[in-house]
């Protein structure tokens, strides 16, 4: 499988990354809508010296509402994006300075409630937005929300 195959998120700056490969709907015949938007996927990090890959489950809801708010810092330069996952295996808070300067603080969790945690940042300027929010329109594309979740 080659990347322009593989559904994913990826952020990286100065040679720090997380990349979020999703890779099928854990349970896309569920009765319940809840159940319906389940993403089996699977995270690998490098921040420093340290590197680290796991499979976690993620929401579809998780990629849409964070679309949303990186489009809108984009267009501000200023402000919070979060990504932030039902189980806190990962996190991807992004600050913008104002003046086209984002910070990623960024956590993960090899396991849901119980795993080794990594914290790091990954810094990037404005250019990097539109790939990304790119990358999260074909993953809402593929992974449509199903049925309410509200």
């Amino acid at each position: 499988m080659t990347d322009s195959d593989t559904i994913f998120f990826e952020l990286r700056g100065d040679g720090d990354f997380i990349r979020i490969e999703l890779t099928g709907l854990t349970y896309p015949k569920a009765e319940l809508d809840w159940d319906r938007n389940w993403i089996r996927s699977k995270v690998a990090v490098e921040a420093g010296g340290f590197s680290g890959k796991f499979e976690c489950y993620l929401m579809t809801t998780d990629f849409e509402r964070f679309k949303q708010e990186l489009s809108r810092i984009y267009n501000t330069l200023d402000g919070t994006a979060l990504f932030n996952t039902l189980e806190g295996q990962v996190k991807i808070e992004i600050r913008g300075d104002g003046i086209g300067h984002f910070e990623a603080n960024c956590s993960v969790m090899d396991f849901a409630g119980t795993g080794n945690k990594l914290v790091f940042d990954i810094n990037f300027d404005q250019t990097v937005i539109p790939g990304m929010v790119r990358q999260l329109d074909n993953i809402i594309r593929i992974y449509p929300i199903s049925g309410n979740l509200t």
